[in-house]
């Protein structure tokens, strides 16, 4: 199993070392609720450099050109407004692609996630998410606020809150074929095909992920934790744990824009808990 696992971490390293600064989420945001049914802001969203003056190629080791434009952090993607029913993402409506400056992150998505949230208010029976609280892991395992648990006897990965009655509330984690090809891409491993392989592959391959965050709403008297994980190198990053639940202060539901955080050539996926 160890070879097994290095030879996955080989792989992936090399993909790595080639790549550009590339990144990519999968966020959900719970707007609230419609008829009893919960509403969800989507975004998926790649992260890339526009380099127009092919900058890499002109500086040779040394100093680029001057008067070329500027090598940017941007981020591209779409963000959808979906009801979530019987089990399935029912899509409400389709706010469009967009293309951003990572530096503008926040004040360039706050008016699509404001039309989100004015788009569900229009749904029947219409109840509002709230924020109670989020626990910021940042890819530190020690993390009290979750756990990731792998059952290697039946191949199988799970996220916990560690929280005093929680804890046994164990919320099955979920890979989208999209997350499976960025893998399956970079080591050469059916992963697209999970329950093909390997078994020691499968468990080296949740072996990869970390816990982020782990966020707690109240929606018509529910309770919905959103649990994200992400995956990558993280030799480049510097945000620590926290040792308490904060509790954002939030103008409306619609304002609180986070996903942006996401470790080098990593990537990061939401996935959520009704209780």
């Amino acid at each position: 199993m160890k070879y097994i696992y290095s030879f996955l971490f080989f792989f992936i390293s090399i993909a790595n070392s080639i790549a550009c600064s590339s990144a990519y989420q999968y966020s959900l945001f719970p707007l609230g609720s419609s008829a009893g049914q919960l509403i969800f802001l989507e975004v998926e969203l790649d992260r890339y450099l526009s380099n127009p003056s092919n900058q890499m190629m002109q500086m040779g080791g040394n100093s680029p050109f001057k008067n070329t434009p500027a090598v940017e952090v941007r981020w591209k993607g779409s963000l959808k407004v979906f009801t979530y029913q019987m089990g399935k993402m029912i899509l409400e409506d389709d706010l469009g692609f967009i293309d951003i400056l990572d530096a503008d992150y926040e004040e360039a998505l706050l008016p699509y996630f404001q039309k989100a949230l004015k788009k569900a208010r229009t749904l029947p029976m219409f109840e509002v998410a709230v924020l109670e609280n989020v626990g910021y892991c940042h890819h530190d395992r020690s993390c009290t606020f979750m756990e990731l648990v792998i059952d290697a006897d039946k191949v199988k990965f799970y996220a916990v809150s560690n929280e005093v009655g929680y804890e046994d509330k164990k919320c099955p984690v979920p890979f989208a074929d999209k997350t499976l090809l960025k893998v399956e891409n970079q080591t050469k491993i059916k992963f697209t095909n999970f329950d093909t392989i390997e078994k020691e592959f499968q468990v080296d391959f949740f072996r990869l992920w970390s816990p982020q965050t782990v966020r707690r709403y109240t929606i018509g008297g529910q309770t919905v934790q959103v649990f994200t994980i992400g995956r990558g190198d993280k030799s480049r990053y510097s945000e620590t744990k926290e040792t308490a639940w904060k509790t954002p202060v939030l103008e409306t539901i619609g304002h609180y824009i986070q996903g942006k955080d996401v470790v080098f050539h990593g990537q990061r996926f939401d996935f959520f808990q009704v209780l």
